[in-house]
């Protein structure tokens, strides 16, 4: 019998299992895919002989899970943060910086908003103002975070050019479709200390770290294995007993950590028994995408690592030739476009996307005009994350289930976190926790 079952490979599976290796229990990680990642995969383009990641992925400061979950796996200088938050912002009229200056809490953000272009001196004032209200513990009520704002003489430029452009990126999805609660987390624990916001950029593709996790993992003779793809989930009266692979071989443990989609868990739950209730609540949740253009330039466009668009179709575009370290002179830039909340760019044709996209880009990078594309990827990913929408929070289960040794993972449960990959990481070493008997539930390894 296996001592502990992980099943999903991606960023909270992972975490989990690398939790478990560490404290000594030998688990089976199982991903039916060929590869770890999950919605944080990587793919290798033959053609370029690069490996590139599906979608581009930032962490803050204040993602300390991410960041020891890193450490632990020996990975810790693959992130690189900046030193203070400096975000280039670019529109097709002006160009500013929105950096923090060492004034305590939120004031550190004031003279940024005071010199904050693309809005009016007016609505820069009242955007201070509402800050200053999340600092002090406002948007608590369960709204959406668009009616908070206007409730507070946000106008909708302010809204348009300020609010959103940061809750789709942090949220994926614009103010009038998430919580205030949802935002308040974001604003609060980035943006109301100094030094908590500031970005953080990986410099390999991500599967440098999925690998870096399987061999801590193999290390601690735990087993990973990829091309796995369970079935179904063995249960006996209110306990778990393993699961079965779609290859009909049956894997038997006591203790099961599901990191999966709530759709996958339906399917390997089966008529759900007393996790039907939590299951049910979790379907509702609502998905949001996100689609990513990769373009390769004959030359560098970007004047650095990357910016935020605000009044463009753009969003926002990341040079990765410069953030993984091959930036050069004169040579190819690989760069990528952004597009959270992505339910305009979902369905349309790849050929539309790429064209309509650059020249957007155009329109705000002169250097993309004079340069030649050489090659564009569209990648789409339709299920992204969840919509923090009000009452989201109400559908999301926690780590442990009714089922006894059965735990939950994965960004989409209970964390306090938004999608994310720190909110993914959270949920899988939480699972882990209880799945060691730290909980007093009882079905853990310990028990």
């Amino acid at each position: 019998m296996t001592g502990a079952l992980v099943v999903g490979g991606g960023f909270a599976g992972t975490a989990a299992a690398c939790r478990l290796a560490g404290d000594g229990h030998r688990p089976l990680l199982l991903e039916r895919a060929p590869r770890l990642g999950g919605r944080a995969a990587s793919i290798h383009l033959k053609d370029r002989d690069e490996t590139i990641d599906t979608g581009h992925h930032v962490l803050m400061r204040c993602c300390t899970a991410s960041t020891g979950f890193l450490l632990r796996i020996g990975m810790s200088g693959t992130a690189r943060f900046q030193p203070t938050l400096s975000i280039p912002i670019v529109s097709p009229t002006a160009r500013t910086v929105l950096r923090s200056s060492p004034l305590p809490g939120i004031l550190h953000l004031a003279p940024a908003l005071l010199r904050y272009h693309p809005l009016p001196f007016r609505d820069r004032i009242r955007a201070m103002r509402a800050g200053l209200s999340i600092a002090l513990g406002g948007a608590r009520a369960d709204v959406p975070f668009a009616k908070w704002l206007t409730d507070r003489g946000q106008s909708d430029r302010a809204i348009r050019s300020l609010w959103d452009p940061i809750c789709v990126a942090t949220l994926n999805a614009p103010s009038v479709d998430v919580s205030a609660p949802a935002a308040r987390k974001v604003f609060r624990d980035a943006f109301s200390r100094p030094g908590a916001a500031d970005l953080g950029f990986f410099t390999v593709p991500l599967s440098e770290i999925f690998d870096a996790a399987r061999r801590y993992i193999e290390g601690r003779n735990g087993v990973v294995r990829q091309s796995a793809a369970v079935s179904g989930l063995l249960i006996e009266g209110d306990r778990v007993r393993g699961v079965q692979l779609e290859t009909g071989e049956t894997v038997e443990s006591r203790v099961v950590v599901c990191a999966v989609p709530p759709a996958d868990l339906a399917r390997l739950v089966g008529d759900g028994g007393p996790l039907a209730g939590p299951i049910e609540a979790a379907l509702q949740l609502r998905w949001a995408p996100i689609v990513a253009l990769h373009a390769w330039f004959d030359r560098p466009v970007l004047d650095g690592e990357f910016a935020v668009a605000v009044d463009s179709p753009v969003q926002a575009a990341f040079d990765v030739t410069r953030l993984h370290g091959r930036a050069q002179n004169e040579g190819a830039t690989h760069l990528v476009l952004s597009q959270s909340a992505a339910e305009e760019w979902i369905d349309r044709p790849v050929d539309e996307v790429s064209r309509d996209l650059l020249c957007a880009l155009g329109g705000l990078l002169p250097r993309v005009r004079e340069a030649a594309c050489l090659r564009t990827l569209v990648v789409r990913h339709r299920r992204a994350t969840f919509v923090p929408e009000p009452g989201a929070d109400r559908l999301r289960p926690r780590a442990v289930t009714p089922i006894r040794g059965l735990y939950l993972a994965g960004d989409w449960t209970s964390t306090g976190w938004p999608s994310t990959i720190e909110g993914a990481i959270r949920s899988g070493i939480v699972a882990a926790a209880h799945a060691e008997g730290r909980s007093a539930t009882g079905g853990g390894l310990a028990s």
